[in-house]
């Protein structure tokens, strides 16, 4: 029969796994959603991703509460859940916000950056550059999602990086589909006049460089996926569609 100090030291071993899977599920969960490897609308249900994930419900269950907490997740009662769709709207309240969050953290961050840092940038920059020639969109949106979480991360325990990042995990899905519909020919890639900006320490630059990013690269994109839809839409109603003013 073990000691108290023995079953004390099981119930640990036996919660640190129980953290563990859930961690886990969690993370892989957050990965797929922020890599938009689960589309916009798409449908999900608890035994299905218990299955995929081969865990039990319970841990499924905690990290679609945490998902759901940072609206990269809708869950729409008699348990389902699903990835929230997008709409013009909406699309427009993140990307504002991603501008108003993003340039205020990368700039914040430019005392804390070295040139260690910069060559960091520089690679996944390059990263970036070979993901989007290879069409391979994993490895595309992984290296600029760490481009920009690595610059902003330069302030230590920045507050800025959590809200930014729920706003990654509300828009990944959606920029996934943009780049599978429009084509990446779309994108402008602005991370070469950041990178310009942080080598001359230059506060102004960079705030321009990445407020040009988002609006070059996702808005751009996003933008013509929604005009792409509007204009299906309406051929498949028969009528022209209205333009956005």
């Amino acid at each position: 029969m073990p000691s108290i100090d023995q079953t004390m030291h099981l119930d640990e071993d036996t919660t640190a796994d129980i953290v563990t899977v859930q961690q886990r599920v969690y993370s892989e969960l957050r990965t797929d959603i922020l890599l938009g490897r689960i589309a916009p609308g798409e449908a999900l249900t608890i035994r299905g991703l218990a299955e995929r994930l081969g865990v039990s419900a319970m841990p499924i269950r905690e990290a679609l509460r945490r998902l759901a907490a940072e609206r990269a997740v809708e869950l729409l009662g008699n348990r389902r859940i699903r990835i929230p769709l997008m709409s013009p709207d909406r699309f427009d309240d993140l990307l504002a916000a991603r501008v108003a969050l993003e340039t205020e953290a990368a700039t914040r961050a430019l005392s804390h950056v070295d040139d260690a840092l910069i060559a960091k940038l520089e690679e996944y920059d390059a990263e970036v550059d070979a993901g989007m020639l290879a069409r391979d969109y994993d490895r595309w949106l992984s290296a600029n999602f760490a481009f920009h979480r690595t610059l902003y991360s330069a302030t230590p325990d920045s507050v800025f990086v959590p809200l930014i990042e729920s706003l990654w995990l509300q828009i990944g899905p959606f920029l996934r589909q943009a780049l599978l519909e429009v084509g990446p020919d779309y994108m402008l890639d602005r991370h070469g006049e950041a990178l310009a900006a942080l080598r001359a320490r230059n506060r102004l630059a960079l705030r321009i460089a990445i407020e040009a990013d988002l609006r070059d690269g996702i808005t751009h994109i996003g933008n013509e996926l929604m005009r792409f839809n509007a204009a299906a839409a309406a051929a498949a109603e028969g009528r022209k569609p209205r333009r956005r003013g």
